[in-house]
């Protein structure tokens, strides 16, 4: 299992706004540094590489990460949603995609 301590280790210069998060399966949150929604609970950690941003959240503070956004240098994004359903399975699916600017 990944976990936020090896965010590092995901070989994040290949992950970008166009990457698919299939093979990713379940991320682990063990140290938030952000609360991103303001309830009071660190729940988001930001990561960086050479072409994008990348913020990590745990919406529901079960220790896991619910949702990514990623953010390239060229102004591209994309956001996923760790899906579980009721067949045990998992997924990351995407649920927003765009650019921003002009």
């Amino acid at each position: 299992m990944v976990t936020s301590g090896d965010l590092s280790g995901l070989d994040l210069p290949n992950l970008d706004s166009h990457s698919e998060l299939g093979a990713l399966g379940a991320v682990e949150l063990q140290h938030p540094t952000q609360d991103i929604d303001g309830d009071g609970l660190l729940d988001t950690v930001t990561t960086n590489s050479d072409r994008a941003m990348h913020v990590w959240t745990d919406m529901d503070h079960d220790g896991y990460v619910d949702h990514v956004t990623v953010v390239d240098s060229g102004g591209a994004y994309a956001a996923w949603e760790f899906h579980h359903h009721p067949d045990g399975s998992t997924e990351w699916v995407r649920t927003d995609a765009g650019h921003l600017g002009g």
